[in-house]
């Protein structure tokens, strides 16, 4: 006589709680330092030579995301990011990138066209408190950080961070 095993929703719920307040305790870990406050002095030139300034975008929820041509992980996030562009304000940051030519390869062998500031000293990523990249800022209407987030996040959960952010309130 053979029994079936009954799936166990409880266990599984358990588990996913358990990894979701693991992720959630890594990202705060991983942001503790990360700068938060006012970025509205935020400015800087574009990689197409354009100034690009957070003073513009007042009264938007921005997503400002940390980045390298050499990193596998925002390799992943790529297409997200672009996705994301186009429903929202988005300047990119190449950090650590070795200079306009392989981040304009990059940006065109990969078809995006989101705005990049190209930040090959690391100033930028300092300035943020950036420990490795990719990574995210939030930035609301009010041109506050809200929200910084380290490593691969999925598109959807920057969208959340960013409807919320763009919220009035």
């Amino acid at each position: 006589m053979t029994s079936k095993s009954k799936f166990n929703w409880k266990s599984w719920a358990s588990y996913l709680a358990l990894i979701g307040c693991m992720s959630i305790a890594v990202n705060w870990w991983q942001t503790r330092d990360a700068a938060m406050g006012s970025v509205a002095g935020f400015h800087g030139r574009l990689l197409d030579g354009s100034e690009f300034s957070m003073a513009d975008y007042q009264g938007k929820p921005v997503l400002i995301h940390f980045w390298a041509t050499w990193c596998p992980v925002c390799d992943l996030e790529k297409g997200s990011i672009q996705s994301i562009s186009e429903d929202y304000t988005v300047v990119s940051v190449a950090s650590w990138s070795k200079g306009v030519e392989p981040v304009t390869r990059y940006m065109r062998d990969n078809e995006l066209t989101f705005p990049v500031l190209l930040d090959d000293s690391g100033d930028w990523a300092q300035t943020f408190r950036v420990r490795g990249v990719p990574a995210s800022f939030i930035v609301d209407q009010q041109s506050m950080i809200v929200s910084a987030v380290s490593g691969y996040t999925t598109e959807l959960g920057l969208r959340v961070r960013l409807w919320f952010a763009g919220r009035e309130g």
